[in-house]
């Protein structure tokens, strides 16, 4: 065989490595809910919002009040504890509600329980049976606590639009694809524009293409070229195998025009909104973007800063709130868009943190933990599960989901088998052969 066809089967065979699983598409319109998963970095304390255990006061021997000694948070009494003004079900932590706080525009976490508790399904006492980031990570997003399988958002994308140039995009966390869609790490306008216009190499201030590389005629011919180039490489094969490779090779460049389509659905503030550096909203309106140019199914958001083994107060109370006010300005966004009922959030971390704080005043690893969602299909205004005044996790029934010291603990697994029963993939045969979850009980989270 000459080199150069050699080269060119090497580079046909390379391309369609990279590519998703094809064989499971199930068509190339999708009619469903955009996911927006929000991973927090690090290990988040769910006792200091969802699940929350706060200080109580014991007499100092001198008729005064004290601290109790090493509470499970310093940041709020126990008996402070709140529930929404909504009138919601769901308690959590009063923080950041300080006439300091309020003056400096601190975000409340009473203003994101309040707007939102009636849409909240939370689950306490996720018992994620790790204390390591990466093992905890992968078992949080992939119901499997062991190597091998995609994320749920992979999954999600890769049954449900596998042909989109965007349809998983991802920001971090756990990003696993094994091959059935393509991830795509795209949060900078720039990179999409250059994307987008291939023969074009700068833009003006309003994203507006300016200098071509070729001028229209030019740029016409070399994709006439290419094209003619392609039709007679793709003919003179016969192999049925080398001919959907090929394809694929193809495929994977010709999604310039549903990037133009991102392109016309950005908001004009993207760059310029004074919360654009809120991790959460910025990646959040991105997918959104591609969610309404009919090229986006799911979206992986990492927010960082939780791994606070010192000083846990200062450090970890606002990487909270970022996370927080990131999902009411997105749902805020939702909404002026609306699409704020095609929206599905699932928010959770890789494990949790310890009860009570170490000699830097931080908080180390701890199993149990706590995820939220809200969104189309899930039934909000409700806790699921829970934990000791230890942040131990307690068991829940699995049919009535009521605490059950008979029962069961919850692990991902149960709440991957429940997501994936939600968004109707369950019995696809992506799922069912190449990665089931057995072993668990059906609970009925939704």
């Amino acid at each position: 065989m000459l080199r150069r066809n050699f080269l060119k089967y090497i580079s046909v065979v390379s391309a369609s490595l990279l590519m998703p699983k094809m064989a499971f598409a199930t068509g190339d319109v999708y009619s469903g809910p955009l996911w927006i998963f929000v991973h927090a970095a690090g290990g988040w304390d769910p006792t200091s919002f969802c699940d929350p255990k706060g200080y109580a006061e014991v007499s100092d021997g001198e008729g005064g009040l004290e601290m109790e000694t090493n509470p499970m948070n310093k940041s709020f009494k126990t008996a402070d504890i709140a529930t929404s003004a909504s009138g919601s079900n769901i308690k959590f932590a009063p923080l950041r509600e300080t006439q300091n706080d309020i003056d400096n525009g601190r975000y409340a976490f009473r203003t994101f329980f309040d707007k939102y508790g009636k849409d909240l399904l939370v689950i306490n006492g996720i018992d994620t049976q790790t204390n390591g980031h990466t093992s905890g990570t992968r078992y949080t997003w992939s119901g499997r606590l062991s190597e091998g399988y995609p994320a749920f958002s992979a999954l999600l994308a890769g049954i449900s639009l596998p042909a989109s140039p965007m349809s998983f995009i991802t920001s971090g966390g756990y990003d696993f694809t094994d091959g059935v869609v393509a991830g795509t790490r795209l949060g900078n306008i720039r990179a999409i524009q250059r994307i987008s216009y291939v023969n074009r190499y700068s833009f003006d201030r309003n994203r507006n293409v300016e200098t071509p590389f070729h001028d229209e005629a030019t740029f016409a011919r070399i994709l006439a070229a290419r094209e003619e180039r392609y039709q007679d490489m793709y003919n003179k094969q016969s192999l049925r195998s080398i001919k959907d490779m090929m394809q694929k090779f193809k495929q994977a460049h010709s999604g310039s025009n549903e990037l133009k389509k991102l392109i016309e659905y950005l908001p004009d503030d993207l760059n310029t909104h004074p919360n654009r550096n809120n991790r959460v909203f910025a990646q959040g309106r991105f997918a959104m973007a591609g969610y309404k140019a009919g090229l986006t199914v799911s979206v992986n958001i990492s927010s960082g800063g939780f791994d606070t083994h010192g000083n846990h107060d200062n450090n970890h109370i606002p990487r909270l709130a970022d996370v927080f006010q990131g999902l009411d300005l997105l749902r805020e966004d939702a909404q002026k868009q609306g699409i704020a009922d095609k929206v599905i959030f699932v928010v959770g971390s890789e494990f949790g943190r310890t009860p009570g704080y170490n000699g830097g005043n931080g908080k180390d690893h701890w199993a149990v933990t706590s995820m939220m969602m809200m969104g189309p299909g899930i039934v909000g205004n409700r806790v699921i599960g829970g934990s000791t005044q230890g942040h131990k996790a307690l068991k829940v029934n699995p049919t009535t989901l009521n605490l059950d010291e008979n029962g069961i603990r919850i692990t991902p697994a149960h709440i991957h088998k429940a997501l994936r029963k939600l968004a109707n993939i369950d019995t696809k045969p992506l799922i069912t052969q190449y990665y089931p979850i057995s072993g668990v009980e059906d609970i009925p989270l939704f």
